[in-house]
């Protein structure tokens, strides 16, 4: 990517004019899919698993200890095998365990202890030590890389004004286990927890990852994007604990949003939502300054950014001011300065970043109105093609292999309509075939839905 985006700076000088093509006709056949057998079960008292059209769902219930004992149980093999993929990827990085380490015992005294007997179950089901599985809930915070959009929309945004909630994670796709040569993406997840007194809960990760985003049974959903800063603690809870937190526990926005806003860390978009109302929040957040604003908020219609009625959306630079000021020094994100850093060997990437809250936001607006769990998820993918942003898909066109995007999902939380594509292999989640769950109506049955 780096000698693409001096190439970016180079072509800024031609006035470029592209016909987008619409990838919502090709894709919509994949939105209807039912998912039905023949598929392979594995059940018992640790929980229950499928394998439907190489998506892994499973079922946990009971304490937090059991359910995590239960997802070792269940995923043992795949579990171990990113185990090592992980753990050889960080390594290239300069990430050794002994740090990780550290780091979760600075961070301990601040999570949950429902979230320390999960990791604790699964450690105890695959015979490790407790500190093998803890590690790659801290590594977040010192790998700190991944880029990710995400938004929320309701009320005269949607088709039938239900709230609807995308988010996209970007990540590496050459993680890979020395061993077997598999890729961590090649064990795509959904987890759904039905925890003893407390919210159920589904996410999407890959086997042995940890949370990143999901929704509840109160219609709470929760996404994340990183967004670099240099207002940092190690004195916190990680980011991903923090709204696996949420998660369990929220029954409102408000309560999801104290949550994540506390006990912070590095920095951090988020957009949280509550069907119930429905209303959706942006969040900013660094080591010492929050955020928090929904549509209307006079935030987020600073220039060059633009509110949309009844949608709140983000990629991975602040809109607020004052976080704005702990990551570039000049507000907007498309000044001279930083197209002409671009050249320098640590270049920013805030023009990028605008790009793609731009083309993001265009593809809203296009769709304005008609969104739904389909039609949103045909509009983000088009966005990851290049889709409503000359500039962008300039962008993209330089990056070797893509834009690399471990998942996408849409969700409606209100109904438990889940719509998600997963990487597989080298190819990203935005080309590849949709997977449909109901997570309330599987939640109910016991069996996808």
């Amino acid at each position: 990517m780096k000698g693409g985006i001096q190439l970016i700076a180079v072509m800024l000088a031609f006035v470029l004019v592209f016909n987008i093509p619409s990838v919502l006709s090709q894709n919509q056949q994949y939105y209807n899919q039912i998912n039905e057998p023949p598929y392979s079960v594995l059940s018992g008292e640790v929980g229950k698993r499928w394998d439907i059209n190489d998506v892994t769902i499973v079922y946990l219930n009971g304490t937090f200890y059991n359910m995590g004992f239960g997802l070792g149980t269940l995923l043992k093999q795949e579990i171990s095998s990113n185990k090592r993929a992980f753990e050889n990827y960080y390594a290239e990085q300069g990430i050794y365990e002994k740090e990780l380490i550290d780091l979760w015992n600075l961070q301990k005294p601040y999570i949950d202890q429902e979230v320390i007997d999960y990791i604790q179950g699964c450690a105890d089901a695959l015979e490790l030590p407790f500190e093998d599985i803890a590690c790659i809930w801290v590594a977040e915070g010192a790998a700190y890389i991944h880029k990710c959009s995400s938004f929320a929309a309701w009320g005269p945004a949607t088709k039938d004004g239900k709230l609807i909630q995308m988010r996209s994670l970007e990540f590496p796709l050459d993680i890979q286990d020395p061993l077997t040569g598999h890729f961590v993406q090649d064990s795509p997840l959904l987890v759904i927890c039905e925890p003893i007194d407390h919210v159920a809960f589904m996410y999407p990760t890959l086997a042995g990852y940890v949370v990143e985003d999901g929704i509840n049974a109160q219609g709470i959903a929760v996404s994340n994007m990183w967004s670099p800063n240099n207002d940092q603690t190690v004195s916190g809870a990680p980011m991903g604990i923090r709204l696996f937190e949420a998660l369990y526990s929220s029954h409102t926005a408000e309560e999801a949003i104290d949550i994540i806003a506390n006990d912070r860390t590095f920095g951090y978009n988020f957009i949280v939502s509550d069907a119930k109302v429905p209303v959706g929040y942006a969040v900013e957040t660094t080591a010492h300054k929050t955020y928090v604003g929904t549509w209307d908020d006079p935030v987020e219609s600073l220039y060059p950014f633009w509110s949309i009625d009844s949608v709140v959306r983000r990629t991975n630079c602040f809109l607020a001011p004052d976080l704005a000021s702990t990551q570039r020094d000049f507000y907007n994100p498309r000044a001279l300065q930083y197209w002409l850093s671009l050249f320098t060997e640590n270049p920013q990437t805030f023009p990028v970043n605008w790009n793609h809250y731009s083309a993001l936001s265009k593809g809203i607006e296009a769709n304005y109105g008609g969104l739904d769990v389909n039609l949103s998820m045909a509009m983000v993918q088009s966005v990851y093609v290049g889709g409503y942003n000359p500039m962008w898909k300039l962008i993209l066109s330089t990056i070797k292999d893509g834009w690399s995007t471990w998942w996408q999902w849409v969700a409606c939380p209100e109904t438990g309509e889940f719509l998600i594509t997963f990487a597989k292999g080298k190819t990203s989640a935005y080309y590849n075939q949709a997977f449909s769950l109901n997570f309330l109506e599987t939640l109910e049955k016991k069996q996808p839905c």
